[in-house]
């Protein structure tokens, strides 16, 4: 089969011929449709994260929406044909850069009746962390939640997920985003690089900080006391405990694990018209670099897909 890996680390993503994998007891192999980038598909490449359970060659990718090409002793949930999505093994490897990878079943739920393959590429790791940081901030209608990096692939999702439990939204993302913003059912869009209209925000029972580093830092002094903020990159805040501490609120380092309860409340939201994947650029497997270089340079608006293959498997 063909994939994307990296013989070394750093090294430039290459194209090549590799063993198609054999699923294990409990496990189903997937003819990969399409996957998704995330940002951590590049810190792993240079193997700066979760380093301890990479290995070379390496194959990047956890997102995966396909076809059940063939099940392992045990499985019974699933039989070969059936369209299938989820999170896989994160955030042990994956490799679902690949025209096939293994998971195990229950990492998988059906897709999205009404989603492409692309589209349902997308959605897993970025609705599942929107969805678990929304569970740590205890989102629910009365409570008013900042979303920041609300234009990327989990912030949009965010907005869209928070609405839906009937929280007001404030979205932070350039103002060429908020009209977007907006139709995804932010109640109040402001621009990220402009403090004092960040300020004039005032207290908000919680933030969904997506951002980190001092711009996730100063959005501490957001929440009013007894809030909580959820944080998707809690180690590139120093000492953010503290920070909370002394603020009197409350600090939630997330890590997205997959959820296929989740999974398939989220499929039912994307069917009923109530939560909508943006796919801001698509890409075959032999441009997955140029599908990486769109995520980091931020190039445009939610995710970006790595159609893998156009074949109708079913």
């Amino acid at each position: 089969m063909r994939a994307a890996r990296h013989e070394q680390w750093g090294s430039p993503l290459e194209i090549g011929e590799v063993a198609r994998p054999e699923p294990a007891a409990g496990e189903v192999r997937i003819a990969v449709q399409a996957t998704s980038v995330n940002p951590i598909d590049m810190h792993t490449g240079r193997h700066a994260g979760y380093e301890q359970s990479m290995r070379l060659p390496c194959i990047p990718g956890w997102d995966v929406a396909g076809v059940v090409d063939a099940v392992g002793y045990g499985v019974t949930r699933y039989t070969v044909g059936e369209r299938l999505y989820g999170l896989a093994w994160f955030p042990y490897p994956a490799g679902t850069y690949a025209e096939y990878m293994t998971v195990p079943a229950y990492h998988l739920v059906p897709m999205p009746r009404s989603a492409s393959f692309a589209e349902a590429a997308c959605l897993p790791m970025a609705a599942l962390t929107a969805w678990q940081m929304l569970d740590a901030v205890e989102a629910r209608a009365g409570r008013h939640i900042l979303v920041s990096g609300a234009s990327g692939g989990v912030g949009h999702l965010a907005v869209q997920l928070a609405v839906a439990r009937g929280a007001t939204v404030t979205a932070l993302a350039r103002p060429g985003h908020h009209p977007a913003l907006h139709n995804l059912g932010a109640h109040t869009c402001v621009d990220y690089t402009d403090p004092e209209a960040v300020t004039a925000v005032g207290k908000v029972d919680a933030v969904l900080d997506l951002v980190g580093h001092g711009f996730g830092a100063s959005l501490f002094d957001r929440v009013t006391p007894g809030g909580t903020i959820a944080l998707a990159t809690a180690w590139s805040i120093k000492g953010y405990r503290a920070a909370a501490e002394e603020r009197g609120i409350r600090a939630a380092s997330c890590l997205v694990e997959p959820d296929p309860v989740a999974l398939t409340a989220i499929a039912e939201l994307v069917d009923s018209g109530a939560v909508r994947v943006v796919v801001g650029a698509e890409f075959d497997l032999s441009h997955a670099a140029d599908a990486q270089r769109w995520v980091e340079d931020r190039r445009g608006f939610g995710k970006a897909a790595i159609v893998v293959n156009t074949q109708d498997r079913t």
